[in-house]
């Protein structure tokens, strides 16, 4: 049986309807955190799992009996290793034979501010000796809109990023390669994979393609780190929403998104959707 963590949010429930599109009979588990959140995916026929990363017995329970685990990296960042750790703990204590872990793209060059929980994660799964499969992903391309604000109505983005070019990909697509991989796992064991689209684009690029799609000039300018939150603050936003806006600017401006592989390719067996596409699709 294969357990699938957060698997109400939108990766892991994609991956399971991926997962049940390849075998509608696919032993599959999810680990929600109430009744009320796991009430969609039983009805697909998911064997629900209440649990909590931060509850270690919750986390003991949920992995009995399991077979492969996909640990999908929490999404509160405070205490995030410590998290993770306890789902490696539980799944070396129960036997697990092969855990899935979700990543940050290139992780262990900690380029990104968001990357220190996910080495020190991958680390710990391979000190615990179980078998595994990492996939490091790039940023979503469905976040893209969040990061033009109102670019589309002002026609003026401003967002750091140093003229680095950041590479996006469709978390649905990475879902379905997260399934593939599910289906298959001794095919994939030990191994870790780099998820990437094809390309990778500056933002005065995406600005380009923004204003070929919409026919609208948008006129993308490159501003400071300090500068940009600055704006944020003056704003009023929350300051968890300013933090995380500046960990996407600090990721950016390192170039910590400025990569390109072929692995999802493979994964897929297709070339994934370019920038592009989603880029039209989305303005239209």
């Amino acid at each position: 049986m294969t357990l699938i963590t957060g698997a109400n949010g939108e990766l892991g429930s994609q991956t399971i309807d991926f997962l049940l599109e390849k075998n509608p009979d696919a032993d599959i588990a999810g680990l929600v955190r109430s009744e009320e959140k796991g009430a969609e995916l039983k009805e697909k026929g998911v064997e629900i799992q209440i649990g909590d990363y931060t509850d270690y017995p919750s986390i003991e329970k949920a992995v009995q009996g399991i077979d492969t685990v996909l640990l999908i990296s929490s999404s509160t960042l405070e205490g995030r290793t410590r998290q993770h750790k306890n789902v490696i703990d539980a799944a070396k204590e129960a036997g697990v034979e092969q855990i899935f872990y979700t990543s940050i793209v290139e992780a262990d060059k900690e380029l990104s501010p968001l990357s220190t929980d996910h080495a020190a994660t991958e680390k710990l799964i391979k000190d615990s000796g179980i078998p595994y499969t990492i996939y490091r992903h790039t940023f979503y391309m469905e976040f893209l809109p969040l990061f033009l604000g109102n670019a589309l109505d002002t026609g003026q983005w401003a967002f750091p990023s140093d003229g680095k070019a950041i590479n996006l990909a469709l978390r649905s697509e990475m879902a379905e390669a997260l399934a593939n991989g599910l289906a298959a796992p001794q095919k994939h064991k030990n191994n870790s994979y780099e998820i990437t689209s094809g390309q990778a684009y500056t933002l005065n690029e995406i600005a380009e393609m923004l204003s070929e799609a919409s026919g609208k000039e948008i006129t993308y300018t490159d501003v400071s780190i300090s500068d940009f939150e600055q704006t944020l603050e003056e704003i009023g936003l929350p300051e968890e929403q300013i933090a995380m806006s500046v960990m996407t600017a600090t990721t950016f401006v390192n170039g910590a998104l400025d990569f390109t592989y072929d692995d999802m390719e493979q994964l897929l067996g297709r070339k994934p959707t370019g920038l592009d596409t989603y880029i039209e699709k989305f303005v239209a």
